[in-house]
């Protein structure tokens, strides 16, 4: 008999704390490698980002909080403050309400929460073509294979392979951190209306961005964790 969607929630919830126990007692600066790699606590971040910068100190705390809470899915009242501290960042720059915005992270599950941080502690680092190095540059699914390792999970290497991977989502069912494909491209949703984090294009950074109604038309949302 198959398993309940309940009990399968459960045991993937077990086996995400016990990748971030793992993580963050494996203290490390090396950057990503490969597709299957799985960086420590501490990930190399450009240090002239404001939003990167923010986001790494919530990261951190969310991984402390892991642990302090011995894995159970609590976070502290300094988690949930800078968390808020970089949505304000990133709703500033996007013109969005921050209150939506912090109250989709919210909503979202530790795992989104962790893919999602992750993700913005790169915004500023430069695209490069088949490159997944933190703090060095990242093409569109390194990014968000960088970003879901360090929620413990391992994505395809490519953004077709990934969006195919991953369980369809509309709108209104995805979270905050969820795989967004465009035809060719892939990225993150932010978790309200029309923004993303992704690494675009030769010549450009990781960025946040609002996508036109065309392009969110056109793309397909996926829930990794699936």
């Amino acid at each position: 008999m198959n398993d309940s969607p309940t009990t399968r929630n459960g045991r993937r919830f077990l086996a995400f704390c016990g990748v971030v126990v793992a993580l963050v007692s494996f203290v490390s600066t090396t950057s990503v490698a490969s597709a299957t790699s799985v960086v420590g606590k501490s990930v190399v971040i450009p240090d002239s980002d404001p939003l990167a910068l923010s986001a790494n100190r919530a990261l951190e705390q969310l991984r402390d909080d892991l642990v302090r809470f011995d894995g159970a899915p609590e976070t502290s009242i300094s988690f949930i403050r800078l968390r808020r501290a970089t949505a304000e960042i990133v709703a500033d720059r996007l013109a969005l309400d921050p209150n939506e915005l912090d109250a989709a992270w919210a909503d979202s599950d530790i795992q989104h929460q962790t893919a999602l941080l992750a993700a913005l502690t790169q915004v500023g680092v430069p695209y490069k073509r088949f490159a997944m190095k933190p703090g060095v540059g990242f093409d569109c699914s390194g990014l968000t294979s960088f970003a879901w390792g360090q929620a413990g999970f391992n994505l395809p290497r490519n953004s077709t392979r990934q969006i195919r991977a991953a369980d369809p989502r509309t709108q209104e069912t995805a979270q905050a951190g969820d795989l967004l494909r465009y035809p060719g491209h892939v990225m993150m949703w932010l978790g309200v209306g029309q923004a993303v984090i992704h690494s675009p294009r030769p010549g450009q950074f990781v960025e946040v961005k609002i996508l036109t109604k065309r392009s969110m038309t056109r793309s397909t949302f996926g829930d990794p964790t699936e």
